[in-house]
C-alpha cells in the first residue's frame, strides 16, 4: 500500500473499516528509510502508524526503536561505524529529524536538541560535546553544527567551556573520532637545584576554523629558577613552525625560528659553549625510510667561532614475517668547518631491534650505539654526539615481565634487571636491581587506573630505593580524578644518585584531561 511516508506492506492484511493491520514481515519503506516490525497498524483517516519493536535503517544509520506512534519513532537507538546515538524521538521526515539526541563517539559524549540525519552528514542544533567521562567541566558548545559522518568532523560557531568559563572561538572544528589534545599550559614545579618554575607555556590563542586543541598560535610567559641565582623570565610566541622567544635575567637573549631557519643571540651566555650568536639553516628531506638533514651554521662561543657545514642522515627499515619483526636504523653525522683549522667530525650510530609476539608471549631484544671514529671532539657542542652503547632484553607473558638493560659497558657501566607484574585489579608491581656507581634495589607500586565511568577516584604510585642498608631515593605520585580532569602531584627525593644523577628534591604539579 502506498502512503505519504512510503510503501507499507506485509504478508497478511486485515481491515476493520478504520485501521489496516499488516502482519508477517511488516515493513515501511522509501528511499533512505526501511522499517520492519512484527506488526504495523495504519489508520487511514489520521494517516498515522502504530508499531512496536522496530528495526531497520535510516539514511545509512542502523536503527532500533521501541515503538512507532503516528509519524514519530520513540525510544530510538542509532548506530553507524563507531558512532552510537539515542534519540527520544525521530520524525519520519526527509531526511529524518531526531529530537533529544545523545551520541557517543570514540572521543566525545554529545547532546543535541535536534539532528537531521542525512546520508553524508548530520545537521545538529543546540549542540554540546564533552570529552569528560562524567560531567561537563570541559565542553564544546555550538548553536548549529555540521557533522560529516564519514570523517567525524564537526564544524560550527563554537565556544569552549572550562568549568564556569565560556570562551568564544568563532568558527571551530572538532573530530568525534579523535580525542582533543588538550594540554594544560600551566607550569608549577621545582627541580633538585631548588629552583621553582611558574607560569604558562604554550598557552593557546585560537584562530577561526582551527580544530579544537590543535591550535598553532601559542604564547609563553614562564619564570624559571625562582629562588636561585639562575632566575629568568621567558616570553615567547609561536605560530606553527615560526616564532620567537626572549629571556630576561639569567642567560639573557633572543631566539627566533622561521621554518628551517634559526637565529639566536645572547649578550651574557651562561657558559663557554652557549653561542653569543648563532644562525642555522637545517631543512629536512624524506624519501620512504630515509631522512636527510643538511646543516649550514654560523656560531660564536667562548671557545670557538666559525661556519659548520654538515649532513645528518638516518634510515629505517623494518622486516616482518609472521610473529617476527626486525627493525634496523643506521645513522650518521658528518661536519666540516670551512675557513677554519678545525678538523672534520664524524659520528656513526644506529640501532637494531627484534621482536616476537605470539598470544600472551612477547619477546624483544635490541642494541643501540654510537661511535666517533675520527676521535676528535667537535668545536661546537651543538653537533657533538657522544659515544654510547645500550643493550636490552625483555620478555612478557600475560601479567608477568622481565627485562635486562646494559648501558655503556666500556664507560660508566650501568646495569638494570627488572621484574614486573601487572594486574587490572591489583595494580602494577616493579622490583629492579640497579648496579652503577652504587648498587640499588628499587621497589615501585602503581594502583590500577580507575574506570572512566568512575567520576571520583584517587590514584597512588609510591617508589623507594635501597642500597648499602639505607635509603637511596623515595618518591610518590598522587593523582586525584574528578569527572573530567586528573590533578597530579609528583615528589621525589634522590639521596644517592647513579654517576652524575642530580640529588635532592623535585616537585611537579600537573593537570590533564582524563
Amino acid at each position: 500500500m502506498e502512503t505519504e511516508e512510503g510503501l507499507l506492506g506485509g504478508e497478511e492484511l486485515t481491515y476493520d473499516g478504520e485501521e489496516l493491520v499488516f502482519e508477517g514481515r511488516a515493513c515501511l519503506e522509501r528511499e533512505g528509510l526501511l522499517l520492519e516490525a512484527p506488526l504495523i497498524r495504519y489508520r487511514e483517516e489520521a494517516r498515522a502508524f502504530f508499531a512496536e519493536g522496530l528495526t531497520g535503517e535510516a539514511e545509512g544509520w542502523r536503527l532500533q526503536a521501541e515503538r512507532l506512534e503516528g509519524k514519530a519513532l520513540k525510544g530510538v537507538r542509532l548506530a553507524r561505524g563507531k558512532l552510537r546515538a539515542e534519540a527520544e524521538s525521530v520524525l519520519l521526515e526527509t531526511p529524518p529529524l531526531g529530537q533529544g539526541i545523545l551520541l557517543e563517539s570514540p572521543a566525545y559524549r554529545v547532546k543535541a536538541e535536534e539532528a537531521r540525519f542525512g546520508q553524508k552528514e548530520a545537521l545538529l542544533r543546540g549542540f554540546l560535546a564533552t570529552p569528560c567521562p562524567c560531567g561537563e567541566d570541559v565542553r564544546l558548545s555550538m548553536e548549529e553544527a555540521r557533522f560529516d559522518v564519514a570523517t567525524g568532523e564537526l564544524v560550527g560557531e563554537a565556544s569552549l567551556g572550562l568549568w564556569a568559563l565560556d570562551i568564544p572561538l568563532g568558527e571551530a572544528r572538532a573530530n568525534a573520532n579523535r580525542r582533543p589534545p588538550l594540554e594544560s599550559p600551566l607550569v608549577l614545579g621545582s627541580t633538585a637545584d631548588g629552583g621553582w618554575s611558574v607560569g604558562v607555556k604554550g598557552f593557546p590563542l585560537p584562530r577561526p576554523g582551527e580544530e579544537i586543541g590543535r591550535w598553532e598560535r601559542r604564547f609563553t610567559l614562564l619564570a624559571t629558577g625562582l629562588g636561585t641565582e639562575k632566575a629568568a623570565l621567558l616570553v615567547g610566541y609561536r605560530e606553527g613552525n615560526r616564532g620567537m622567544e626572549a629571556q630576561l635575567g639569567y642567560a639573557p637573549g633572543v631566539r627566533a625560528f622561521f621554518d628551517d631557519l634559526f637565529f639566536a643571540a645572547s649578550p651574557k651566555p651562561p657558559d663557554a659553549d652557549t653561542p653569543r650568536l648563532e644562525v642555522r639553516y637545517r631543512p629536512t628531506f624524506r624519501l620512504e625510510g630515509l631522512t636527510l638533514n643538511p646543516l649550514l651554521r654560523y656560531a660564536e662561543t667562548g671557545r670557538s667561532q666559525g661556519w659548520t657545514l654538515g649532513l645528518e642522515a638516518a634510515y629505517r627499515a623494518t622486516l616482518e614475517e609472521g610473529p617476527f619483526r626486525l627493525t634496523f636504523t643506521p645513522s650518521l653525522l658528518a661536519t666540516l668547518y670551512p675557513g677554519s683549522a678545525y678538523a672534520p667530525y664524524l659520528a656513526l650510530g644506529g640501532s637494531v631491534e627484534g621482536s616476537f609476539r605470539e598470544g600472551e608471549l612477547s619477546l624483544r631484544a635490541g642494541y643501540a650505539g654510537r661511535l666517533e671514529p675520527l676521535g676528535q671532539t667537535p668545536p661546537f657542542t651543538y653537533e657533538n654526539r657522544d659515544e654510547f652503547q645500550r643493550f636490552f632484553l625483555e620478555g612478557t607473558y600475560g601479567p608477568l615481565g622481565l627485562g635486562y638493560t646494559l648501558e655503556n659497558p666500556l664507560g660508566d657501566r650501568l646495569e638494570r634487571l627488572e621484574g614486573r607484574f601487572q594486574d587490572p585489579n591489583l595494580g602494577g608491581f616493579r622490583v629492579a636491581y640497579v648496579r652503577g656507581s652504587l648498587e640499588e634495589v628499587r621497589l615501585a607500586y602503581a594502583m590500577p587506573l580507575p574506570d572512566r565511568t568512575c567520576c571520583q577516584a584517587l590514584w597512588l604510585a609510591p617508589e623507594v630505593g635501597l642500597g648499602g642498608g639505607e635509603l637511596t631515593r623515595y618518591g610518590l605520585t598522587l593523582r586525584l580524578y574528578d569527572g573530567c580532569m586528573a590533578y597530579e602531584l609528583r615528589a621525589q627525593n634522590v639521596l644517592k644518585g647513579q654517576y652524575s644523577e642530580t640529588t635532592g628534591w623535585s616537585l611537579t604539579f600537573g593537570l590533564s584531561l582524563r
